[in-house]
């Protein structure tokens, strides 16, 4: 079996954004993946975007909201409720091309990385 990667996405007041980024890690080649996205207390519609995506896809996408703490603090909190033996970020302004994670895990466990 593929290893579980946990993706992080850190997420501040990027509601016009975040549906992108969502998107293109959804789209990924590589399946074996949680999305733990992060609201890091947004006033903007951040949270009712991933409050979405999460009812979409409640098997891949993780919603936690919480006050604002910063971007370091975010990506903790996302580390602390990963189930993945592999961590990656992304964060939430970003578009990603659909082979990423693939390219990743397979040259990390080629190369035996950390």
């Amino acid at each position: 079996m593929e290893p579980m990667i946990s993706i992080i996405v850190p997420a501040y007041n990027i509601e016009q954004y975040l549906s992108r980024c969502l998107d293109s890690i959804l789209s990924q080649t590589y399946k074996n993946i949680e999305i733990i996205v992060v609201n890091d207390g947004s006033s903007d519609k951040t949270g009712e975007v991933i409050d979405q995506y999460s009812k979409n896809y409640p098997e891949k996408i993780i919603g936690i909201h919480k006050k604002n703490d910063g971007v370091t603090k975010a990506r903790i909190d996302g580390i602390n409720a990963s189930h993945g033996s592999w961590i990656g970020f992304v964060d939430g302004d970003d578009k990603i091309g659909p082979d990423m994670f693939a390219r990743l895990i397979k040259n990390a466990l080629e190369y035996d990385a950390d």
